[in-house]
């Protein structure tokens, strides 16, 4: 089980630390990348497999009028960093005391002296302290004053784009489900709790589950095929995001149908797996033309999801 230090100053000693430094939003390929050179590095001297993360996202402490809408919130990230094999994580406060720390101060008193780091790893656009005044070369520069190796990870590039966690961002937020995935390593995954909404789909007859989503990025407004988890049971499922524009409603709700399902899950927890977007969000004439519709979502989600 991974080993979750919240703040510098609670960390304890830990032995021969192999560190890797980032926000790892999605924890997608780049950043498995790197974290694999963590475990590799940490197998070469018997060591710990670390990570420095920060909340929240040092661009919104840096530029308050900045919001960036999180791949994967820190529980998931904490699970995630588990699942590769981080055997502590080390999570910091980015606040603007933290943004003043110079990077030499960086590097002396928090890397060395105060983990007293065996092996660093970042990424290739990695920098730190104050006006992001210490770069990589800076850093290896230090770490052999000091006596750490600093180790930097080249890009991950597919289909000549930088794997990123903006470029994931930005697929997600044009419905291209299958290029946030290809670039995660993994499908695009959301929790939410289930709320009572204003139960239009029951009345078209396909019951839906209003979700509460809280800090995670929405995918564009849609109709998505996807799978359900509940009570650890999969489930196939069709899912809108946007409005109830035919019903004149421009309130943004997360409606899932689960298919071939009924009971109450009021109060429950729901995991969303995305695999791909159906259709945009429209207006349709009557009800009836959108039932019609609504058939013909369901018809095609189950022959991608068969």
């Amino acid at each position: 089980m991974v080993k979750i230090f919240e703040g510098l100053e609670n960390i304890e000693k830990i032995n021969n630390p192999v560190i890797a430094i980032g926000n790892f939003d999605g924890v997608h390929r780049g950043h498995q990348a790197l974290i694999a050179n963590v475990i590799n590095e940490k197998n070469k001297i018997n060591g710990t497999a670390c990570v420095i993360t920060f909340y929240p996202h040092p661009l919104t402490v840096i530029n308050p009028y900045i919001k960036i809408e999180q791949i994967t919130p820190i529980n998931d990230k904490l699970s995630i960093l588990e699942e590769f094999g981080i055997d502590i994580t080390i999570l910091v406060k980015f606040d603007d005391n933290f943004s003043n720390i110079s990077a030499e101060d960086f590097v002396k008193k928090i890397i060395w002296g105060k983990l007293a780091a065996k092996v660093v790893i970042v990424g290739y656009d990695f920098s730190f302290g104050r006006n992001k005044e210490g770069d990589r070369e800076f850093f290896k520069r230090m770490g052999k004053d000091l006596g750490f190796e600093v180790k930097v990870i080249e890009p991950v590039i597919e289909n000549d784009i930088i794997i990123s966690s903006t470029k994931i961002r930005s697929f997600l937020k044009e419905g291209k489900i299958k290029e946030a995935e290809n670039f995660l390593g993994r499908p695009y995954i959301l929790k939410g709790m289930v709320t009572k909404g204003k139960k239009i789909g029951r009345l078209l007859g396909f019951p839906t589950a209003n979700l509460l989503i809280i800090d995670y990025l929405i995918p564009r407004h849609g109709v998505y095929a996807a799978y359900a988890y509940l009570d650890e049971q999969k489930y196939k499922a069709v899912l809108n995001i946007g409005p109830a524009i035919t019903f004149n409603i421009e309130q943004v709700s997360f409606e899932v149908h689960l298919l071939d399902f009924s009971g109450d899950i009021y109060g429950k927890e729901m995991v969303i797996e995305f695999v791909e977007r159906i259709r945009g969000v429209e207006k349709f004439k009557d009800v009836e033309m959108l039932k019609e519709q609504i058939k013909k979502d369901v018809e095609k989600a189950r022959v991608i999801l068969k």
